[in-house]
């Protein structure tokens, strides 16, 4: 049975590949004028078509729906929200650890507020994560940035936390950096490149966090000179970008609780009940019936004793007579990974990386600097992080320039407006972390110091208050 399922599941992906214009036809036609299908076939068939004013109010209702929501939301609710960018700049020497970070992300998830019915049909407030974070780390011609785009009134709560874990820092609101880029853009002095990432497998398996890049040496202590911070490898890169040439990584956070998201919930229970092999009690799909009876078909019905489903690893026991399972150290640290992610805050996450440059000064090798830095999270038990295909601007069929244009002008579009891939579906193409996963990814430099210096910004003194003993006259 299982063999049977692996090769029908391999001839679907097959049939993906070969069917790949599919989808967007299904979205731009289907989608959208599905509705419209459907009315004229009740018109065509002769007992249907005297109760068409009865099909007809109830199709219009639900796309009557949608548009209202959509003016509601976006046109009345988010354009009227303003937005703060805020440039951040470290100090020379922060020896403040990551865990620092992962708190100041932690406060930044109290941000969230779900909607009722009032708030999003009457005061146009999405009803799912309304109050988005951009953490930006922006290279201009080689000059280093960190900026966080906020909502203006979550601004003070962001900084009151900053300033608490970051004392030596400086904030200060700033222009938006991509208004320096032509809006045209790509066009004929400009090229544009760009990806999206997501993690590799379900969002329940961590990535390797900052815990992890302690040497080998010695025990774990405070003290931050013996950490590795992966960070530095990309900011290294970064500052070696030449004249005309611009690259922005942005993750841009939506915070979100286990109850908006029942599938990532459901999978970290069904992921670890896999993996300690105990019983699963799982709904049998229209597929899995429809394999079920192909196999009763061609192979016979099951013979007495015969099971294709695999059976729970019976319990130890131990001197004290409880049962244990025996499960390897591998398989327990994974389970302990997973649950460990779950107890923390998650945000339905957008990764993006987008290279701009001038034509006469666009290097190819520079588009795609950034999927080395995700390497440093890899773990082959747990997840990894990886560009997600759909989304880039290349193209190996079917009008390749125009398609190639039209994906970078969106993708263009989705990072100044700090807005997921697959808009205004904030969901497709996304990825859940926590605080954590987040504090090891964007988190200000351990150290400043060689080739790096020059080229970030930072503040070069600490911050003091006034003696306690000085005379006042």
């Amino acid at each position: 049975m299982a063999k049977l399922l692996v090769s029908f599941n391999t001839m679907a992906v097959k049939l993906s590949s070969i069917f790949f214009w599919a989808e967007p036809l299904k979205r731009i036609v289907w989608e959208s004028f599905g509705w419209v299908v459907i009315f004229l076939f009740i018109l065509w068939v002769p007992f249907l078509r005297v109760w068409w004013w009865v099909f007809l109010p109830v199709m219009l209702a639900s796309r009557l729906r949608e548009l209202y929501l959509w003016w509601i939301n976006w046109d009345y609710g988010y354009a009227n929200l303003k937005w703060v960018m805020l440039e951040i700049t470290p100090p020379q020497e922060n020896l403040v650890p990551m865990k620092a970070m992962e708190d100041v992300l932690a406060m930044s998830w109290t941000v969230y507020d779900g909607a009722n019915w009032k708030n999003i049909w009457i005061e146009g407030e999405l009803d799912y994560s309304p109050y988005w974070l951009s953490w930006e780390i922006v290279s201009t011609e080689g000059k280093l940035h960190f900026y966080l785009r906020v909502p203006a009134p979550n601004r003070q709560t962001l900084e009151t936390s900053l300033y608490a874990h970051y004392p030596n820092i400086e904030i200060r609101e700033v222009a938006d950096y991509t208004r320096l880029i032509p809006p045209t853009i790509p066009n004929d002095e400009w090229d544009f490149y760009g990806e999206d990432y997501l993690a590799k497998q379900d969002n329940a398996y961590p990535i390797k966090t900052y815990e992890k890049f302690f040497e080998p040496q010695g025990e774990k202590i405070s003290a931050e000179e013996k950490r590795i911070d992966p960070l530095i490898s990309l900011l290294e890169t970064l500052s070696r970008l030449g004249p005309g040439e611009n690259f922005w990584v942005q993750f841009i956070t939506s915070p979100t609780t286990l109850d908006e998201e029942p599938g990532y919930k459901e999978g970290v229970k069904e992921l670890v009940a896999k993996i300690a092999k105990r019983p699963i009690k799982k709904k049998v799909s229209l597929w899995e019936e429809l394999v079920y009876w192909i196999r009763e078909i061609i192979m016979g019905p099951f013979k007495e004793g015969e099971s294709y489903t695999w059976e729970a690893m019976p319990a130890a026991k131990t001197e004290s007579g409880e049962k244990e399972l025996l499960l390897t150290p591998g398989e327990r640290e994974l389970i302990t990974e997973i649950e460990n992610k779950a107890k923390k805050p998650i945000f339905r996450t957008t990764i993006r990386g987008v290279y701009a440059a001038k034509r006469e000064n666009y290097k190819p090798s520079n588009k795609i600097l950034l999927r080395s830095y995700f390497a440093h999270f890899s773990a082959s038990n747990m997840n990894n992080i990886q560009l997600n295909v759909p989304t880039r601007p290349k193209v190996n069929y079917l009008m390749r320039e125009r398609r190639v244009f039209l994906r970078a002008r969106k993708m263009f579009r989705m990072t100044i407006m700090r807005l997921p891939p697959a808009f205004p579906d904030r969901i497709k193409y996304t990825s859940i972390f926590n605080t954590e996963e987040l504090a090891t990814m964007f988190h200000f430099p351990l150290r400043v110091s060689g080739m790096l210096a020059p080229t970030l910004e930072k503040v070069e003194s600490k911050k003091a208050g006034p003696p306690p003993n000085l005379p006042v006259g």
